[in-house]
């Protein structure tokens, strides 16, 4: 499987998991290379605003700087709450606030996404 495909699917995933639990959602395809700063998904529920770049890996990662300066501008410009969605197979989704991914070097691990990760209904 083509890992755009595997991002495709939890992206879209994703987005009707949040779309069932009230939110206004839209997925921006192929985001970050339009010249203008996207995250993969942009959702708003009651006045709050959320981005959120998705990541469906097995194993840790690292989030790309300029991904990471991205979602910063987004909370800069639009006053939204950024995170980093990360789908583990069997495992589900857990979140990461921008500002503590960004506080350990865009690093993401199963260790670290126990320590910081939040569920869902906590973005």
């Amino acid at each position: 499987m083509h890992l755009y495909s595997k991002g495709y699917r939890s992206e879209r995933e994703l987005l009707h998991l949040l779309y069932k639990q009230g939110w206004a959602v839209i997925r921006a395809p192929r985001s970050g290379r339009v010249g203008i700063p996207t995250p993969d998904i942009v959702a708003a529920k009651a006045g709050r605003l959320v981005v959120i770049e998705c990541k469906s890996r097995a194993e840790a990662f690292a989030v790309e700087k300029e991904q990471l300066l991205q979602l910063a501008e987004w909370e800069q410009r639009a006053g939204a709450k950024a995170y980093i969605g990360w789908k583990q197979s069997r495992k589900g989704w857990s979140f990461l606030r921008l500002n503590d991914v960004q506080k350990n070097n865009g690093n993401v691990g199963k260790a670290f996404a126990e320590e910081k990760g939040i569920k869902m209904e906590s973005i």
